[in-house]
């Protein structure tokens, strides 16, 4: 019989960024878990919007081959950094000239929310799932355009890049560090009390940048004594788990797939065998 609270009251802490941890934390409770908040990103606004014109011109003049979606932040800002310098209309017809491709299931429902024709969604939900999409493929000279955050990991343009593509990564806005030094504070308290009981980061950046604002407090050989004594590390994705074991810090669980419900799971299942 399937445990009806497979996460036992513990405290899961979320990384996403402020306003848009709700679904998670919901998903959390649903599965007898208490959600904790800790946004490891603060988007902000472009404040370059020169690259997103011609990234705007090029698909609407046809000569962009694929488009890929990481994120449903990334659509979101992709609309909204087109609205800022008026070129929607634009923006909406280039998108019918290219292939275009939605990393997950939640960004192809942005995407097509959007109302944006989404022409594959590979098996793995990852930048390795992404790879598998062109492996086999001549990608030669292809334009390949990401639209997504300027602090982003350059793991699959790079590896893209080697397969002969043109590739360019379009920023439609800008992530940093979080300023409340409050939240800093209460959740460097939280952690070293053993108040939280396993952090699920979902990106490569979230977790460089928890890692970041912790040593402020404490200097980084003591984060990773205190997160491999006091709880249990989720990375979604083999991406996001490359960037903590390039901070030697500890993985416990990577999901099978790539996906916030399969991570919980995951999780339960290694709390309880």
């Amino acid at each position: 019989m399937v445990q009806a609270t497979p996460l036992k009251g513990r405290v899961v802490a979320i990384t996403r960024p402020a306003g848009q941890a709700e679904e998670a934390g919901t998903l959390i409770r649903a599965k007898g878990g208490v959600p904790y908040y800790i946004p490891a990103i603060e988007i902000k606004p472009l404040s370059n919007p020169e690259p997103m014109k011609k990234f705007i011109a090029e698909l609407h003049a046809g000569t962009v081959d694929y488009i890929i979606l990481m994120s449903t932040n990334g659509v979101k800002y992709l609309f909204s950094a087109a609205e800022e310098i008026g070129q929607t209309r634009q923006l909406y017809e280039g998108l019918k000239k290219a292939f275009t491709i939605g990393v997950g299931p939640k960004t192809a429902e942005a995407l097509k929310d959007a109302g944006v024709r989404v022409d594959l969604v590979p098996q793995k939900y990852s930048s390795e799932g992404l790879l598998e999409v062109f492996q086999g493929k001549n990608l030669k000279g292809k334009k390949i355009r990401i639209p997504r955050t300027s602090n982003a990991t350059p793991t699959l343009t790079n590896q893209l890049r080697e397969l002969g593509a043109d590739v360019e990564e379009i920023y439609v806005y800008e992530s940093g560090l979080p300023v409340d030094e409050a939240l800093k504070t209460k959740f460097y308290d939280d952690l070293i009390s053993g108040r939280i009981n396993a952090v699920l980061f979902g990106s490569g950046l979230s977790a460089k940048n928890i890692f970041k604002m912790l040593t402020e407090k404490v200097p980084m050989e003591t984060l990773r004594k205190i997160v491999a004594e006091k709880v249990t590390v989720v990375a979604i994705g083999p991406t996001t788990a490359e960037a903590l074991r390039e901070l030697k810090v500890k993985v416990d669980v990577v999901p099978e797939d790539y996906l916030f419900d399969s991570a919980l799971d995951a999780l339960a299942k290694h709390w309880n065998p």
